[in-house]
């Protein structure tokens, strides 16, 4: 059943409810950006660990570590200047992978977007760059440049309150190289999840965001709810929707408890889809 769109392309075809294909973000940019984050990062914990185990074998420290204040003098210069080198780093990471995630996130949610629409019988589907794209896109860029710097940030705080601990702690589990060593892992484990979080959430969102954009361009306003069951525990507010019709901009999606709202893909780890409708 063909669909053609006029010029405002508002026009809806009447009758029975006509589906395109379901809009997925794309996995491949999702561990591409994990991956990239986690490069870095995995280099300034061992740059970090290296500066760390260099001050530990000095004489002075090995002799007087966690009885004299020059210890503390000498670890603080060396996170300073280490703070100052990674931060620098990341800024200009941040400038560079944000940008590419934000890009190759456009190109997926487009093509795949234009292909659903496509399916359904929307005629030469178009893409747009108007004002409501492009702030899109900016404000993605600008975000995850944020979230970024953020975690060379997080990181830094979690070595350095791990190293001074270790200075003055009465735990022997927190004490010496040991001491040290064991933090670095479980700094290592926490940035690797903080990462795998950033990734999905903000795959998901650019994704539903942008596919929103390119929907509303071609006249197909409304969409059907596809609810994942991939999670281990589903969220109730989304099995109830599954199946529903919705436009783009239905306020019924901001009810109910604040963590499940949103449109597909919108809440932390949320897997449901959007499936375009003309009803």
């Amino acid at each position: 059943m063909a669909f053609s769109a006029s010029k405002k392309r508002e026009t809806k075809l009447k009758g029975p409810t006509v589906k395109g294909r379901l809009l997925i973000p794309s996995a491949v940019v999702e561990r591409w950006y994990e991956k990239q984050m986690n490069a870095v990062t995995h280099s300034m914990i061992e740059d970090y660990r290296e500066q760390v185990k260099a001050a530990l074998d000095r004489s002075q420290v090995k002799t007087f570590f966690a009885e004299d204040s020059s210890v503390s003098s000498i670890f603080a210069a060396i996170f300073a200047r280490m703070n100052e080198k990674w931060t620098r780093v990341y800024q200009g990471f941040a400038t560079k992978t944000a940008k590419e995630f934000v890009d190759k996130s456009e190109q997926h949610a487009d093509a795949s977007t234009l292909f659903s629409l496509s399916t359904m019988g929307v005629q030469q589907p178009t893409k747009a760059y108007n004002a409501n794209v492009a702030n899109t896109l900016a404000a993605s860029v600008n975000f995850n440049h944020t979230l970024i710097t953020g975690i060379q940030k997080e990181v830094h705080e979690k070595i350095h309150t791990a190293v001074m601990l270790s200075l003055t702690s009465p735990d022997p589990a927190q004490q010496g190289q040991s001491g040290i060593e064991s933090a670095l892992k479980e700094v290592s484990g926490f940035s690797k999840k903080r990462i795998e979080l950033i990734a999905i959430d903000q795959n998901s969102k650019l994704y539903s965001a942008l596919s929103d954009e390119r929907m509303l361009q071609n006249g197909i306003e409304e969409f059907e709810w596809a609810h994942s069951s991939a999670g281990k525990t589903p969220r109730p507010s989304h099995v109830a929707k599954d199946g529903m019709i919705f436009k783009l901009n239905d306020p019924r999606l901001w009810e109910g408890p604040k963590a499940d709202q949103g449109p597909p893909g919108w809440a932390i780890r949320c897997r449901c889809r959007k499936l375009p409708v003309i009803t």
